[in-house]
């Protein structure tokens, strides 16, 4: 998009071929959009807030599984399931593994009474982080906001014994992970640096 002000400079927005943010001011330099966030003073965090919404997991030690709220607006656009939808309460398997799952259905079970799931430690394989991992024992940042979780992370996760993790919410049709790739992709990280990158 592009904003005209009566005076002032032109400031364009646009996606790249891998679906970064970048903005122009006045058609120049090209410069990721969370650059211009941070020079606003937006912090990581704040701008992970601003664009996405998140689940909070809790881990049972006797389960080996992790407990969330079931959201049925997180299925507005049906999706085939990779994991089970499984009653943290009752342990009663609503939908399978490989079936679909959309608004109507997910409303549904909600009324029925399905208001926490358990998820194993494979749903958070490429899921985004959405809060910094800090260490319990000496609270140092383990993961950083905003990053792609592997199986590596998934390991580093378990070893640190961290019970509680926000995860974002990404919806690859109407709400897609371009700001989180961006502000990963963005060597700037604070109001300073990105003062200092636009001037």
């Amino acid at each position: 998009c592009r904003i005209i002000p009566n005076r002032g400079s032109w400031l364009d927005i646009e996606f790249d071929s891998k679906d970064h943010l970048f903005f122009r001011i006045d058609r120049k330099r090209k410069l990721p959009l969370t650059t211009l966030l941070y020079a606003l003073g937006y912090k990581r965090n704040e701008i992970l807030d601003l664009f996405h919404d998140s689940s909070k997991y809790v881990y049972n030690k006797n389960s080996q599984l992790w407990t969330t709220k079931f959201d049925p607006n997180l299925y507005k656009r049906p999706v085939k399931l990779n994991y089970d939808i499984l009653d943290a309460k009752t342990k009663k398997k609503f939908l399978k593994k490989g079936e679909k799952l959309n608004l109507v259905i997910a409303k549904s079970f909600f009324d029925k009474g399905l208001k926490k799931i358990l998820v194993a430690n494979e749903f958070f394989i490429d899921k985004y982080l959405h809060k910094d991992l800090v260490s319990p024992k000496d609270n140092k940042i383990i993961l950083s906001s905003g990053s792609k979780l592997t199986n590596d992370h998934i390991e580093t996760i378990m070893t640190s014994s961290i019970n509680t993790i926000h995860i974002s919410n990404i919806d690859l049709i109407n709400k897609g992970p371009y700001m989180i790739d961006t502000i990963n992709s963005d060597k700037n990280f604070d109001k300073e640096s990105g003062i200092y990158d636009i001037y």
